[in-house]
């Protein structure tokens, strides 16, 4: 997670399609990650803001180039270490995409 967003990545079957939304998010002083409203974030928990922004591909590549190609933002939002991990986790929902099996973002 970057200090200035994440992503969450899931697959709507139905669509055939991988999506991706990026949230924005602080750190406070105490160094937890918060909502721009300065509300704590959990892992778990249901108080996910709406996000800044929503990506959908059929497949990882298209998804890439989508958010770190085509969006605006990647540039000022995105480390490039962040960025590795966002394209591994488009391959691994990609796989389960087209297997049809359960993904579950790590």
């Amino acid at each position: 997670m970057d200090s200035k967003g994440y992503f969450m990545m899931k697959l709507d079957h139905e669509k055939g399609v991988i999506r991706a939304t990026y949230h924005s998010c602080i750190v406070n002083d105490k160094g937890e990650v918060c909502d721009v409203h300065g509300n704590k974030l959990t892992c778990h928990g249901n108080n996910r803001p709406e996000p800044m922004e929503t990506f959908e591909a059929r497949t990882a590549k298209e998804l890439t180039v989508l958010i770190f190609e085509r969006w605006e933002h990647a540039k000022e939002l995105v480390s490039v270490g962040h960025a590795a991990y966002i394209g591994r986790e488009a391959q691994k929902a990609e796989q389960c995409l087209f297997a049809g099996s359960f993904y579950q973002q790590d």
